[in-house]
């Protein structure tokens, strides 16, 4: 059997917790993870080049996840990009690298990883199946941190039904796959 190949797209927002996550859930499921940096360079603008800060944050996420990577023992590869149409690119890495999945991150209304009209218009039409993970914000970790707590308040017979609900590994809310009809990698 093939192993999974599932692309990770980065344009804006570097959060160690989704790298963290992804590249453990990559691990845990025997996936190659392909790290693509997308650079925006808007076609007006090609003559003069990418902005400085979005070079900077592309080194920035390809290095975190290298060491992410290297810690977990997780395979990677690492691609940047440097694109005037982002989505575009993003169709055409998956199919050229042959990639079974695109991840997704999200976290309340924060912008990680990706900008929110980036991830909308790939779930509004993926060129592949897509892993989306949400990842709890910080009001929904503190509540997490008062489970234990809460527990011991009831009767011990109840404590084993909190104690699953509340059990996070990764730090992850939600894991979703969505298997999308005629894509399939080649």
């Amino acid at each position: 059997m093939e192993s999974l190949r599932w692309l990770f797209p980065f344009t804006h927002g570097v959060d160690m917790r989704a790298i963290d996550t992804v590249v453990r859930l990559a691990g845990d499921e025997g996936a190659t993870l392909v790290a693509v940096s997308l650079v925006p360079v808007p076609a007006e603008r090609w003559s003069q080049g990418a902005r400085l800060e979005h070079i900077q944050q592309s080194k920035d996420f390809l290095e975190a996840v290298k060491y992410k990577a290297a810690r977990l023992q997780v395979t990677i590869e690492r691609y940047e990009d440097f694109t005037s149409n982002v989505l575009g690119s993003i169709t055409l890495l998956t199919r050229d690298q042959r990639c079974d999945s695109i991840v997704l991150v999200s976290c309340g209304e924060k912008e990680i990883l990706l900008k929110t009209y980036e991830k909308k218009r790939l779930l509004e039409n993926p060129p592949a199946s897509l892993v989306l993970l949400r990842l709890p914000t910080r009001a929904e970790r503190k509540w997490h941190m008062y489970i234990p707590f809460l527990t011991r308040l009831r009767r011990p017979e109840e404590w084993q039904d909190d104690i699953e609900q509340g059990q996070d590994t990764a730090g992850v809310g939600e894991l979703t796959r969505i298997r999308t009809k005629g894509h399939h990698p080649g």
